[in-house]
């Protein structure tokens, strides 16, 4: 059974597999590398995963949804046809996809995977990105850091070369930052920093919005299906700005044909908040490392949105160095994930990965300076602990006689508690035990598997242990076997479907996009596609197929 390695995107995923020595691209049913991460209800109830799911966006945005990504942990639903998804259900039926497109393409079972998850993550996120996976059927025991990934993809390429890099994954929702050792083929990663809500997302919305200001539209108060026609043409535009100097957006609505000129330079205008937002990692990721600038050797650039010319151009401000682009940014993660497959498989004995605590942990503890019953947080294992780490502390007495004990364990960088992320906690009795006399010692152990084990053991010898594994959640058993049955009862359009029903969403979505003399010439060529398909006439069915799609590629291109 083959083992895969998994990039799952706010904005697209993809698979890879590695063998014979390399890296392999795993083709979708649509013979592409790429499946947008995007879900569709169509009229029939059947689930659209991919590029039709994309298009649809824009011609059924009631029953479409994309960058659920962002809001993996949150309970949070969106409402497809009538049926509430959480984002774990909406990611599970990415996954669910690319389990059968990839078992397809190898012609074998696929029963595990990695995946690569944002290195800022928190528990939550990280649990849900497994329940996930587990809802589609994939045994997921590790996840890797996506930044992490891009580094393993780099260093393939490229060789092992010893030095100190910095890797920014900058993709569609979320942004990594990573510095990174490298010496005789082990690789360590000194310290994390990033933005789960920063990305390319937010360049299409500043243009989106600006679009909107100077032709003096509310873009708030727009449908669904208008704010989805100008989001559209948005990130079309910030795509050209890749490689030509100026672009122009046009974009039908309401009858009237509405333009905006835009170039890299007012793009930087519109999005300083956006450019600032990257600043601030690299800062930290620097800090966190205990190294400076001047020790970086190689900044490498991954994920979509650093394709922009104008991100590469301020992450060269801001480092000093000119970023390496020499791999895939769309493909780099999922070959790093491909990579990390293999050396748990043993197939890659030579190279060693060792990853970090992105989040600190820790227990809650009584303010004694302020005393005036607050708590503050006292951290156990420090963020960018290398894993896997294990360290014990001991803790007083809070009260006279004291003997209960609650240990609350929380994830987080706030000295508050209670704005850091709850883990659980654990209760156990101990001794009378006076004021401010040592209580207990609180032993945390964190692996490289994301699980967190906490031990508190009593001055009297007594102990207790709690285990908080990554598969639990803050959903409950009964919720996710609901989940469980919902995802297995979706049916996935079938292969042989999905290559008509992508061509008909595409083409309801270009003509969305349209004006009305070339909306007449695509309602013919629609109507003829649909009634070919009707009547199962093969040869009618591939020359209207054949006469959709030549028009949609003028049309487009």
């Amino acid at each position: 059974m083959a083992k895969i390695g998994i990039d799952l995107g706010t904005t697209n995923s993809l698979a890879v597999v590695y063998k014979d020595g390399q890296t392999v691209r795993i083709k979708n049913s649509l013979d592409s590398y790429i499946t947008p991460s995007a879900v569709s209800v169509d009229e029939d109830g059947k689930i659209l995963v991919g590029e039709a799911a994309k298009d649809r966006l824009i011609s059924h945005p009631k029953v479409s949804a994309s960058e659920f990504k962002r809001d993996m942990g949150l309970r949070k639903t969106v409402s497809l046809n009538g049926t509430e998804y959480t984002p774990e259900e909406l990611s599970s039926l990415i996954l669910k996809k690319i389990k059968a497109d990839s078992e397809a393409f190898l012609g074998e079972p696929v029963e595990e995977a990695i995946i690569s998850v944002p290195a800022y993550f928190d528990d939550n996120s990280r649990r849900a990105t497994r329940i996930a996976a587990d809802l589609s059927g994939l045994k997921v025991e590790r996840l890797i850091n996506e930044p992490s990934a891009a580094a393993l993809a780099y260093l393939d390429k490229n060789g092992y070369e010893d030095g100190t890099y910095m890797v920014i994954d900058f993709g569609g929702g979320t942004l990594d930052v990573s510095v990174v050792d490298v010496f005789e083929n082990i690789i360590e990663i000194l310290a994390v920093a990033g933005n789960n809500r920063l990305g390319g997302k937010d360049f299409n919305e500043a243009i989106a919005r600006d679009f909107c200001r100077k032709n003096e539209l509310d873009y708030d108060a727009l449908t669904p299906a208008e704010r989805a026609v100008i989001y559209r043409a948005s990130e079309r535009a910030k795509i050209a700005l890749s490689d030509i100097p100026m672009v122009m957006m046009e974009v039908p609505l309401d009858t009237k044909k509405l333009v905006l000129t835009l170039n890299n330079k007012e793009l930087i205008s519109i999005s300083k908040s956006i450019f600032e937002g990257i600043r601030e990692p690299v800062r930290k990721a620097i800090h966190d490392s205990r190294k400076k600038l001047g020790d970086i050797d190689r900044v490498i650039l991954v994920g979509g949105s650093c394709k922009m010319p104008t991100v590469r151009e301020f992450i060269r401000q801001i480092t000093g160095i000119v970023p390496d682009t020499s791999i895939d940014p769309d493909i780099a993660i999922a070959e790093g994930a491909g990579i990390y497959a293999a050396m748990k498989n043993k197939e890659l004995k030579d190279v060693v990965l060792t990853d970090i605590c992105p989040f600190t942990l820790g227990v809650a503890v009584n303010n004694d300076l302020l005393n005036d019953g607050s708590q503050m947080m006292s951290s156990i294992i420090p963020r960018n602990s290398t894993l896997p780490s294990s360290i014990m502390k001991p803790y007083s007495a809070s009260s006279e006689n004291q003997s209960k004990i609650t240990i609350k364990v929380y994830q987080g960088e706030s000295i508050d508690p209670d704005k850091n992320l709850f883990l659980g906690e654990l209760n156990l009795d101990c001794p009378p035990t006076k004021f401010a006399a040592k209580i207990c010692d609180v032993k945390m152990t964190y692996d490289i598997n994301g699980i967190l084990i906490v031990d508190v053991f009593t001055a009297d010898g007594l102990a207790k242990t709690k285990a908080f594994r990554s598969n639990s959640s803050v959903l409950t058993d009964e919720e996710v076997e609901q989940m469980r049955k919902k995802i297995e009862e979706a049916m996935l359009v079938s292969p042989e479907d999905e290559k008509y029903r992508a061509l008909l969403a595409r083409a309801e979505r270009v003509y969305e996009e349209s004006f009305e003399d070339q909306r007449l010439v695509l309602q013919r060529l629609i109507m003829a596609f649909k009634g070919s398909i009707a009547l199962r006439d093969p040869i009618k069915v591939q020359q209207s197929y054949k006469a959709l799609s030549d028009i949609l590629d003028t049309m487009e291109y």
